[in-house]
């Protein structure tokens, strides 16, 4: 014979499994509605678990070899940003992007990867990357 875990009283039959307070215990009928009933098996089986769930990720942007980044991709990315009147931070802000990264490739000193320069491509509406023929 086992005793509630709350109140100590002797239990007949098998008792309440109910979690109170995340913690499941095995109570008496009147203490059962001071917690949560447990959806538990019956034969104490524990539950498999279905492991870790598989995560989908969305393609990757990618280019073929047909198309490159402009050459003065500088500065149509400086005049769009001059065009809506916004500072580098704020742009940042916008695309989640660091401002040091964008004032990078104004510059020149950076080429944006494929992520980028689409992020800037969607957010400005222009085009970065041009098609090129190989004259075949």
């Amino acid at each position: 014979m086992t005793s509630c875990e709350i109140c100590g009283t002797p239990i007949k039959d098998n008792g309440e499994r109910v979690f109170v307070e995340g913690n499941l215990l095995t109570v008496c009928r009147t203490c059962s509605k001071r917690g949560k009933p447990s959806n538990e098996r019956q034969n104490n089986q524990k539950r498999v678990s279905a492991g870790p769930k598989k995560i989908i990720l969305p393609n990757k942007i990618t280019l073929n070899d047909s198309t490159i980044l402009i050459n003065n991709f500088s500065e149509v990315i400086r005049k769009s940003r001059t065009k809506q009147g916004l500072t580098h931070e704020q742009l940042g802000i916008l695309i989640k992007e660091r401002a040091s990264l964008l004032r990078k490739i104004e510059s020149g000193s950076l080429k944006p990867d494929e992520k980028l320069a689409k992020k800037l491509e969607r957010y400005f509406r222009i085009n970065l990357y041009t098609e090129v023929d190989f004259g075949e």
